[in-house]
This record gives C-alpha cells, structure tokens and sequence, in this order.
C-alpha cells in the first residue's frame, strides 16, 4: 500500500486546475496519558498495538472503514521517505520515526498518525477544493476513535494538544495550490500579508520554512483555540476563492503583457522534458508547474496531457517517489537520468 498513489491526485474536484488537494487534520491526545514527546518507549508501543486492535474491530471498520497500521520503524527508508512526499508524515515523523505508526486507509485519502506531536494526528485529504467532505470524513474516524479512547478535553480551552497553536478545536485546514502567475508577478507577497493579518498562513511544498517548489503552497489556518470549526473552514474557503481570482486575473495580465514570451517559456518546460538527459527534482517540477500553466490557458501539446498525469509527477518526480515508481534505489545521479524516462512514460512523450 506504502508503494501506491493516493485517490486525491486524481484531479476530479472543484477548481482543480488551481486546487490540488484540501486536508483536513485533527490532533488528539487520550485523557490521562503524557504527551509523545515525553512518553516510555514501552508506552509508545502499547499505544500502537493498542490501535492495531481498534482498527481490526468490526464498529471500527464500520464507522472509518478499512485501514491498515504501519509501523514506522518497520518501514523501509524509502517508504518512510515516499509518505513524506505524499504529505502522509510531517519531516519530523520521518527523521524521528521509532515508536511511531500511520494508520492509512486502501486509497490513502485517510490516515491517522500515532506518537507524532500528539497521540493520534487524523488527516482526511479531497481532491481539489473540497474542505467541506474532508471535514466530514475526518469527523467520522474521529468519532470512530472516541468510542475507544477518551480524549483530553478541557471545559474552557477545548482539545489539549502537545503545541499550544493546535488547543480548542484541533484542527488545521489546509489547501494546496498551483500559484505561477502570483509567484511571477510578486503578487504573492501581498497574498501572504493579507491571510497573515486574517490568522491565514501560506507555507512552502513541504511546509514551514520550505520553497514554494514548482509554485505549489500550502495554505491553511494559524490558530484554533476561541473560533469554530465551521468559522474557520468557511474563512479559509472565502480566501482560497480569493486567491483563486486573483491567480486567475494574473495569468490573463501575463498572457496580455507578454504572450510570446509566456509561450515561449511553456514550450521550452515542454521541450526540456522531452529531449533532456538529466533532470533534477526542482526542474523537473517547475517544468511541470509551466505545462500545467499552458494546459489552463488551453495552448496545444503534440500530445494529449491531463491534470491528473501532472498531479502524480508532483510525487512521482520526488527521489522516494522516482525509485518506487522504477522499484530501486538509485544514486543522485542515477535519479538525475532517470527522471526525463519518468516524464516521458507518465505524459507519453516520445523523446
């Protein structure tokens, strides 16, 4: 399962030509219990063979579904290394994983950490803009969680979490999204003032302190204690539809100002990819951050390319993701030369 790609790259949801995913993460601790960061080893493991147990119970399965448990210290690598760069694990899971789990759902748009921050972190991901049903099945397997363990709740500060941003309601919602005309333009910086100044933040690929990579960012919301869930999904909602206008209205002022010019550096990404020899990660994405480009304002490829093709190469051209995908591990050189054959196969371009 650790090896597959997950349901919400398909690019089947609302605005998903700017969108590509929404996530939904609520963290909780069990009553009782001292925080991960502070807990035995021993403890660690009872906790995860704990939930192996839950998840296996038929009102389990019937509330949250089928999932499956890993342990982290199990995993290959590069297994550990690909749930990263499927935003299934923070970088801290991954560079701490012992005495660590992830419970994965069969199409991993849900998961559950365990021992990360917090006892449990659930994490529900939807394709394109769709925090409302992210929301809803988040809720679902945390309430499928509660009938086993009873979560520290305090009366006045909600939800106790290990890191103070995260008490009251738990929850972060997040969207990622494709920004090309806004990080060209510098339009970006206004962007990040105003949802700071709202309690929004914007974070790199691979969140805080990360580059925007290939020009994707993460937004989500800064704090959750004294606000509600539902206030903060549909504030994040109102300025996604922001952004979203905004990106919009960019990208027609560049193609006005500077069409030629904008064709020409579509044509150029597509034209790397087709008869390059190495390729780096970085080129790779901002490449394909172009094409995506060039397919929104509806330019003509010498083959057919969707959305979703260039969804899976946002992980696919990862170093975890580009050796899964090929079944060995490589040098980074050896990734270097088989990225463009990655592409090529993935966008069926001949070269």
């Amino acid at each position: 399962m650790i090896n597959k790609l997950p349901n919400w790259l398909n690019a089947k949801g609302h605005e998903s030509d700017i969108v590509i995913s929404s996530r939904v993460r609520l963290a909780r601790n069990i009553d009782n219990y001292i925080f991960p960061h502070r807990m035995s080893t021993e403890d660690k493991d009872k906790l995860i063979n704990s939930v192996n147990e839950t998840i296996v119970s038929s009102s389990f399965i019937k509330s949250a579904g089928e999932m499956k448990l890993s342990k982290m210290d199990e995993l290959s690598g590069l297994d550990r290394e690909f749930l990263l760069e499927k935003h299934l694990i923070s970088p801290n899971m991954l560079d701490q994983y012992h005495n660590r789990g992830i419970v994965l759902g069969l199409d991993e748009s849900i998961s559950i950490l365990i021992n990360e921050e917090d006892h449990f972190r659930i994490q529900s991901f939807f394709s394109g803009l769709n925090l409302q049903d992210a929301h809803i099945i988040a809720d679902k397997v945390d309430d499928a969680l509660e009938k086993f363990y009873s979560y520290a709740y305090h009366e006045k500060y909600g939800y106790l979490t290990s890191c103070p941003t995260n008490i009251g309601t738990g929850i972060r919602f997040s969207v990622m999204m494709h920004l090309p005309a806004l990080s060209m333009t510098g339009g970006l910086k206004e962007v990040q003032r105003s949802l700071k100044l709202d309690g929004f933040v914007i974070r790199g690929f691979f969140g805080e302190g990360s580059e925007g990579y290939g020009s994707l960012y993460q937004i989500s919301n800064q704090f959750t204690i004294g606000v509600k869930e539902e206030d903060i999904m549909i504030g994040l909602e109102k300025r996604i539809n922001d952004i979203i206008i905004k990106e919009k209205e960019s990208r027609e002022h560049l193609f006005k100002q500077k069409n030629y010019e904008m064709q020409d550096m579509i044509y150029r990404a597509y034209g790397n990819i087709k008869y390059s020899v190495l390729l780096t990660a970085k080129e790779g994405m901002n490449n394909v951050s172009l094409i995506r480009l060039g397919l929104e304002r509806g330019l003509p490829f010498e083959v057919a390319i969707d959305y979703q093709q260039l969804n899976n190469l946002i992980v696919l051209a990862q170093n975890a993701g580009l050796q899964s995908y090929f079944g060995k591990m490589m040098s980074t050189e050896e990734r270097n030369r088989m990225r463009p054959r990655l592409f090529k196969e993935i966008l069926k371009i001949g070269g």
